[in-house]
């Protein structure tokens, strides 16, 4: 038993610094000027799941139950060469073990999906960048979900009164 809490102790720090890249990126830019930032956390993502339960659609409502956090980062204003630099420096370090699972270019305007799955914990982290001459933008997702299911997310509109 002493083996195994020395175990858990010893590997600890390791699995909160892979979690930390994002986070770094996503703070930087939330504050900063011209940038619109978004985040929904655990809690609003429980109300969504059961408002989604309620209104019968059980697989939204999973996908919702399993995500710990959202984040959004938009360009405003001005020049998003830095932030797009940053944001690719974040998707390819080897450290944060991101995988590009997707990318397309339509009008001059690019998307690129990136995963990191879990290995040690149940959580995984997906991280998409849309940049062109319309928007930029970095999304972040994480949490325990089925990347089949994500794209669910995309029909969450709110309704007009």
């Amino acid at each position: 038993m002493k083996r195994i809490l020395l175990l858990v102790l010893v590997l600890l720090p390791f699995l909160a610094r892979s979690q930390n890249y994002s986070w770094k990126f996503f703070d930087r830019y939330s504050d900063a000027s011209g940038f619109t930032s978004v985040q929904l956390e655990r809690k609003m993502m429980r109300m969504m799941s059961r408002q989604a339960a309620e209104q019968g659609d059980k697989k939204l409502a999973e996908l919702l139950n399993g995500i710990q956090y959202i984040r959004i980062v938009a360009l405003d204003s001005g020049d998003g060469t830095q932030f797009l630099a940053d944001a690719e420096q974040l998707a390819a370090d080897p450290d944060a073990r991101f995988e590009l699972v997707m990318s397309g270019t339509e009008q001059g305007q690019t998307t690129k999906f990136y995963l990191r799955e879990a290995e040690f914990y149940p959580y995984s982290e997906l991280l998409m960048l849309t940049y062109g001459p319309r928007e930029t933008v970095a999304v972040n997702i994480y949490g325990n979900f089925d990347l089949k299911q994500v794209s669910r997310l995309s029909s969450i509109r709110p309704r007009k009164r």
